[in-house]
This record gives structure tokens, sequence and C-alpha cells, in this order.
């Protein structure tokens, strides 16, 4: 199925409506019998897919839509093993934006270097802090943020941060006005309504 775009559409198992298939999440059926999460599409095999909320998941789970849809018997899945699967899956692709931005050169690291970029005219599309950072100074680059209306997610430990970078421990990253930074903001948004539904 496709729409008059050119671009892919699938049915959501649940609740049957046709979305493009970038907004879907796709599951697979393991060797094993058990279902994953295939959040890039990727993954070998027939796919199911369903919307990006809770509703769904549960309708799928409860109107047996993974057996039906693999057209094979699959061990029992728990709802939020599901969710589990999917929160890590989005972390781990905004870990990759992450590193994409940061290799041609749109992240700026550091707290200071966050705070004089924020101060500046050239204001970063969006601000990550860690959620090990100091109150004192989340709540400072928070504000700074909030009265540029630029997004401020908390997410990841300052040395998770640290490493994707290749640096020390960092609490606070900024990312530059980029499509890179469009795709992290539309993952934080997906991964917070994930949390907000857990």
């Amino acid at each position: 199925m496709t729409r008059e775009s050119g671009g892919p559409q699938r049915t959501c198992g649940a609740c049957r409506t046709a979305r493009d298939k970038k907004d879907l999440v796709r599951f697979v059926l393991a060797p094993d019998g058990s279902v994953l999460v295939d959040y890039r599409q990727r993954l070998p095999g027939r796919g199911v897919y369903t919307c990006f909320d809770l509703s769904c998941l549960t309708a799928a789970l409860k109107k047996n839509v993974f057996r039906r849809g693999f057209r094979k018997e699959c061990q029992p899945v728990a709802l939020n093993e599901l969710q589990r699967q999917l929160c890590q899956a989005v972390e781990q692709k905004i870990l990759n934006l992450i590193g994409i931005a940061r290799k041609s050169g749109q992240i700026v690291s550091g707290t200071q270097a966050v705070l004089d970029l924020l101060k500046s005219a050239n204001t970063p599309a969006l601000v990550l802090l860690s959620d090990d950072i100091s109150s004192a100074i989340g709540d400072k680059i928070r504000r700074s943020a909030e009265s540029k209306k630029i997004l401020c997610a908390q997410l990841f430990d300052k040395e998770l941060i640290g490493q994707l970078l290749g640096k020390e421990e960092r609490s606070a990253i900024a990312m530059e006005k980029c499509s890179l930074a469009s795709t992290v903001m539309y993952e934080l948004q997906r991964l917070e309504q994930l949390q907000r539904e857990i």
C-alpha cells in the first residue's frame, strides 16, 4: 500500500488505521518465537505494525494481532516488555543521532559552552541535560533555554554523554539547528509519550 506521494504505508494491526510506515512501530518474530521491536524497520521476516501508543499496543495483545500477523504461534508477550524494548530502541536512536551530529560538528558540549551559546544570537535547536546534572546548573540552563523557547530535555548520564562525544563526562550539550535536530526532537517527543504512558 502506498500513498499518492509514493511513500509506503502500513496498517496498524490493532486500530486498522493506515499510516506512513515510518509513523508506525514494526514488530518481528525472533527464531525462538518471541516478539521483538524492530524500531529501525530493518530486521528480516514478516512484520506486524501498530501505532505508537499504549492503547494500540494493548489492543494488539488482546486481539492476538501478533499471532495472526505472523501466521505462527509466538511466545506470550507482556505489555511492559514491549514498552521497555520500545523505550530502549528510541533512546538508542537518539544516541545514534547525537553521534552523527557530533561527527558533523553540530554539537556544543559542556555547561559553560551551552550557556554561552544560549546567550548568543545563534541559538541552538535543542539542549540535552544529563540525568545526573546538579540541580542548580540544570535549572540555570533550563531557564535560559525556556526563555528563548528552546526545547530542553533531560536524558542519559554524564558518563554516557561524554563517551558518545569522545570526551570526559558532559552534563549538557546543545545541538545546532539542522535536520538532525528536528529528528532528535521528534524522537524525544516519542520517548516522552512512551514514558508518560508507562
